[in-house]
């Protein structure tokens, strides 16, 4: 009886994974995952009580940690030194179908319970960007960085990565998406700045925005 509930539970989540990523959170309904699962709507409810919230949030937390596992053993293989780390995390993530994080972040974490949104916001934090800033921080200790801070690393890597995803869509990229994401990589790792001796900035401070200036792109509340 369990291991039926649970092979059940799995292939739930694996068809919810696929609708959740062919389409958002809002058109996808929990009619379309019991056709394709051969049940009946309310046996869904047996599995996950909290209707499709509940199975949004299990799908995406089942993904961040498989997602997380990998990308961490890429950083791992790819050697000690950020560039290579960066430059693999980026080829792990070409390599698979798009997650586009940021999207599901603004378009489908809005339609969720705030008990939705902090669950999907701790495994997002932890397990994807976990691994690249546990690389950041490492190489801080090391000294091969400054003191940026990594969390600030970990998000200008998947802001690039997803925006370049979906420009290359668009066609509104140049090259490749290989080329596009090593050339975003290297902006991350080097800047865009010259020294008066040619080579790349090391960064000062940062500029402060004046008070407020957050407020008119809008956060998820």
């Amino acid at each position: 009886m369990h291991t039926r509930r649970r092979d059940r539970k799995r292939e739930l989540l694996d068809i919810a994974e696929r609708f959740f990523r062919e389409q958002n959170y809002t058109n996808v309904s929990l009619g379309q995952v019991a056709r394709e699962a051969g049940i009946r709507k309310p046996t869904i409810y047996h599995h996950f009580p909290g209707g499709k919230e509940e199975l949004f949030v299990a799908v995406q937390i089942r993904m961040f940690e498989r997602v997380g596992c990998e990308l961490r053993e890429a950083i791992r293989e790819s050697g000690s030194a950020l560039p290579e780390q960066l430059h693999a995390a980026a080829a792990w993530f070409l390599r698979h179908p798009p997650m586009f994080i940021l999207s599901m972040i603004h378009n489908d974490m809005s339609e969720l319970s705030p008990e939705g949104r902090i669950l999907l916001g701790k495994a997002s934090y932890g397990l994807i960007m976990g691994p690249l800033m546990d690389a950041v921080k490492t190489a801080r200790a090391a000294g091969t960085v400054r003191g940026v801070a990594p969390q600030t690393v970990a998000g200008a890597f998947l802001a690039l990565l997803e925006s370049n995803t979906i420009a290359h869509r668009a066609g509104f990229g140049s090259g490749d998406l290989t080329g596009m994401m090593a050339a975003s990589v290297d902006v991350i790792l080097h800047g865009v700045l010259l020294h008066p001796d040619g080579s790349g900035v090391t960064g000062g401070s940062p500029p402060r925005y004046p008070p407020g200036a957050d407020t008119a792109a809008g956060r998820v509340s």
